[in-house]
């Protein structure tokens, strides 16, 4: 049971982050250094906007190969439980996750259902179709730069949940950091692998 307002909004916020992301550990000092990660989040009535850029010395195919291995995103996400690919239809796959927001000693269960459209290797949109949130869509782009790749990420989501209420922007900012210091290291922790194959 939560007992409390504070807990409550950190809940709420993680909950609100952890499917915002959709992504698929900590991360390095380094990673978090090298990547100029700019997280900018907006509460506008009950619709979290989050938008999302960084840097990572690693080619768009690599990167690519990272934020679609999704049934692999729980080994470097530590709030994702499941992940799964449950059907395909020529560019659109079916994702399902559950992930267990923990913050403190309490939690929060998250299911979703979405659509995701690839435009290989250069983005993906997803569009939720059941779950856990009244809304959520989303958009990753990959873009070539020298030396590596930059990732856009824009999201808007509704929570299902009267907790969501209670979250503050600069709370979703700091955990959709968190998570996407997690997929950053993972794809510098890719590039290492294939650069010393």
């Amino acid at each position: 049971m939560l007992h409390t307002l504070p807990a409550l909004r950190s809940l709420a916020a993680a909950a609100a982050c952890a499917f915002a992301l959709g992504l698929a550990g900590a991360t390095t000092a380094s990673a978090a250094a090298s990547s100029d990660l700019d997280v900018k989040v907006q509460i506008v009535d009950e619709e979290i906007r989050t938008n999302v850029s960084f840097f990572v010395r690693a080619p768009q195919q690599r990167v690519w190969d990272v934020i679609t291995d999704y049934e692999r995103t729980p080994e470097y996400m530590r709030d994702v439980q499941v992940s799964k690919v449950i059907s395909r239809s020529g560019d659109t796959l079916r994702l399902m996750q559950k992930d267990q927001v923990r913050v403190g000693p309490f939690s929060v269960g998250i299911d979703t259902v979405r659509d995701v459209k690839h435009v290989a290797p250069v983005m993906t949109e997803a569009h939720l179709v059941s779950g856990s949130f009244k809304k959520y869509d989303s958009k990753m782009q990959l873009v070539p730069e020298p030396g590596g790749t930059r990732v856009i990420y824009r999201s808007e989501t509704i929570a299902g949940s009267a907790l969501a209420g209670f979250a503050t922007e600069s709370m979703i900012r700091r955990a959709t950091e968190e998570r996407f210091r997690q997929l950053l290291a993972e794809i510098q922790r890719r590039e290492v692998v294939a650069s010393q194959q």
